[in-house]
């Protein structure tokens, strides 16, 4: 084996190591995933996840899910401020609705895309990016708390633009630190705020 192969071999390894700290920084890679990954098992399996999300179901819900129950259930755990708390009445239109049972997949970080920073909910629409509905954004909120302790979206908020209310703003969705609150309100769909981010469905 030559010098070459070896420092490219190890350059490789370095590249990963830094990529695995930086997914533990962000809170993209958990400590779930990474203890599936040291007992040998593929921590993206189907079954797995399938059997992660009908336990969290069973834990807090019914199996039809509303408005209503996952702000009850968010409520025994945390304080939650809401723009409107008919929520079912007020969003009017989802690009995917919980009436039948579907499975998404997001990438698993604490903060909203950064991708997607400075882009308005328009703008995503005309680019037919995949974006989470607020409700799937409020079940999200409670399983990573559930999971970690934590909440989402601690120094940026989520741009939900899957959903629109009756008036046509685009719910969003952050952790406020300073009065230790859930907050969920709305932008017009023109919007732009580097703080503001979409969360990107990466499949359904």
């Amino acid at each position: 084996m030559s010098n070459t192969q070896v420092v490219g071999d190890m350059s490789e390894w370095v590249g990963m190591m830094k990529d695995f700290w930086r997914q533990v920084g962000d809170g993209s890679l958990t400590k779930e995933s990474f203890q599936t990954y040291l007992e040998h098992c593929d921590p993206f399996a189907i079954t797995d996840i399938r059997r992660e999300w009908q336990e969290f179901y069973r834990k807090y819900f019914r199996m039809n899910v509303d408005f209503s129950d996952v702000i009850k259930a968010m409520r025994k755990k945390f304080n939650v401020s809401l723009y409107a708390e008919k929520l079912d009445k007020d969003v009017t239109e989802n690009v995917r609705t919980p009436n039948k049972s579907y499975a998404i997949r997001v990438r698993r970080r604490q903060e909203a895309d950064e991708e997607w920073k400075n882009f308005s909910a328009n703008q995503l629409k005309q680019q037919n990016i995949n974006c989470v509905t607020l409700m799937e954004r409020l079940v999200d909120e409670l399983k990573w708390y559930d999971e970690t302790g934590e909440h989402m979206d601690v120094g940026n908020w989520t741009l939900c633009e899957g959903s629109r209310s009756s008036g046509g703003g685009v719910p969003y969705v952050g952790w406020v630190s300073d009065n230790r609150r859930l907050r969920v309100s709305w932008y017009s769909p023109g919007d732009v705020n580097g703080r503001l981010r979409a969360r990107q469905a990466v499949s359904n």
